[in-house]
């Protein structure tokens, strides 16, 4: 008989469900009043300040329109701030306001305990064969 989490499909799905949850989480337990989404960006801003929202989004892996409301509201929330640049009136720059900096540590402390509980029990090998793994569903679902 068939059993819900047999199929890979829907145990991944299931899994992320969990992970974002857990992540929200976290998230509001920390205080930094943030989305797991707008932690991606924050994230990918820390290893990367002051870049297009195209460069963004692609570090992200995610389209402008849905990237443009995370940066609405982290924004808002004083955590980024936009540039206009000066060669494109079109165009703008993204970077992180000192209340990011300032907070960075407290993000990255929060991200680390959340891929600890996600990560317990795993083995070495474990966590090394997993990365590689998602790395390929992203590759497979990116063509």
């Amino acid at each position: 008989m068939l059993q819900i989490l047999d199929s890979m499909c829907i145990l991944l799905a299931k899994s992320e469900q969990k992970h974002f949850s857990y992540t929200k989480k976290m998230l509001d337990q920390s205080g930094l009043e943030l989305s797991p989404g707008q932690l991606v960006v924050l994230y990918s801003l820390f290893a990367k300040d002051n870049i297009s929202i195209s460069e963004l989004s692609k570090s992200v892996l995610l389209d402008n329109s849905t990237l443009t409301g995370l940066i609405d509201r982290l924004e808002k929330a004083g955590f980024v701030m936009r540039i206009d640049t000066p060669k494109d009136r079109r165009s703008y720059q993204i970077i992180l306001t000192e209340k990011a900096k300032n907070h960075k540590s407290t993000i990255l402390q929060v991200m680390e305990q959340i891929e600890n509980k996600m990560l317990e029990g795993s083995s070495e090998a474990e966590i090394i064969m997993f990365r590689s793994i998602l790395q390929r569903i992203l590759i497979n679902f990116s063509g």
